[in-house]
């Protein structure tokens, strides 16, 4: 079964261990997701992020150079093996790959801190292929309050959400460029007040492209149902995290799972409060640790299993693994 995939790390791991000096190939590696694996898991498509961390202490980072260094690796990805898998900048692109059997990769951020507040900058990122991105990660920046109580850290379990600080005055600047370009803003990682911004002042639907029901698991990084629904109503997609984090309900998160069963119980979630219509993929893939039961790229009939376990029908099951991404990429890009 066709995979549209709503994010994954895998860009900064590569960009990491080229640092390192232990370069990893893309056709296979040791990470979550390599070109083999991909085929194996029968991908049309999968967005990869730029990501970059705001709290980086490295001597001399820079959180602009770190984005466009992986943005970099993303290029001489598709560069090296253009037979196999070709970019993504409209609609056409992911008809005409798929017709000539090639993955679809496109370009995505995760940290929109690394424009430093320059829209100069984002109109940049358009050309180089950026289609999505967060507004923030887990630090504050130039354009909006992450989903963190400011100074209380990010792995409190289970997190109180940031209700107080949303977008600020160059973030609502940012969001009508953003939809001016169709660069989708992705409400991932965004506060509860920054989440609401964006319901009020969007004119094109947005995506949260790895987040859960909070419904199902307390943390903070998950949609309520509030949420939910205010995203369906506004033609949105969520795609569905498989860190453990996000997935399970423990009293400590070292005790949480991250199985193919309780993502299917966060689809089963998201369908009854939103609709079907709704739910993606978003693995988070090569940013997840942990022992997980669907351990790379590959392993995705696990889950399509899972959900027909859960009842969902075998429409339905397309609907979440392709068909609802290819039609909001469709209407959107």
């Amino acid at each position: 079964m066709k995979v549209f995939d709503l994010h994954c790390d895998t860009l900064s791991e590569l960009r990491y261990a080229e640092k390192a000096g232990t370069p990893k190939s893309f056709a296979q590696n040791d990470l979550h997701i390599d070109l083999q694996k991909l085929k194996k898991g029968d991908y049309m498509l999968q967005c990869f992020a730029a990501f970059v961390n705001l709290g980086d202490k490295t001597p001399g980072a820079d959180p602009l150079v770190t984005a466009l260094e992986e943005i970099d690796v993303f290029k001489r990805i598709m560069e090296k093996y253009p037979e196999d898998i070709a970019p993504v900048y409209q609609p056409s692109d992911i008809r005409k790959n798929a017709a000539e059997g090639k993955i679809s990769g496109m370009l995505t951020i995760e940290e929109g801190g690394c424009c430093k507040g320059s829209i100069g900058v984002l109109r940049r990122m358009y050309e180089l292929g950026v289609r999505m991105m967060t507004l923030t990660w887990n630090h504050e920046n130039e354009l909006a309050s992450p989903n963190v109580v400011p100074g209380g850290g990010h792995n409190i379990w289970p997190c109180a959400p940031n209700t107080e600080t949303g977008l600020k005055e160059k973030g609502f600047e940012f969001l009508a460029e953003m939809e001016r370009l169709h660069i989708i803003a992705d409400v991932s990682h965004l506060s509860d007040k920054g989440f609401w911004d964006i319901v009020e002042h969007s004119t094109r639907p947005f995506a949260a492209s790895h987040s859960n029901c909070r419904a199902l698991a307390p943390h903070c990084r998950n949609l309520t149902d509030e949420m939910i629904r205010a995203l369906a109503n506004k033609g949105g997609l969520v795609g569905l995290n498989y860190c453990s984090g996000f997935l399970d309900n423990q009293p400590e998160e070292k005790l949480c799972r991250s199985t193919t069963a309780l993502m299917a119980k966060h689809a089963a979630h998201f369908k009854q409060v939103g609709g079907i219509e709704i739910i993606g993929l978003g693995s988070d893939f090569d940013g997840i640790g942990g022992k997980l039961e669907m351990d790379d790229c590959s392993k995705l009939p696990l889950l399509a299993d899972a959900l027909r376990r859960e009842g969902f029908t075998e429409d339905e099951v397309e609907a979440i693994f392709y068909r609802n991404a290819r039609r909001f990429f469709e209407e959107n890009l």
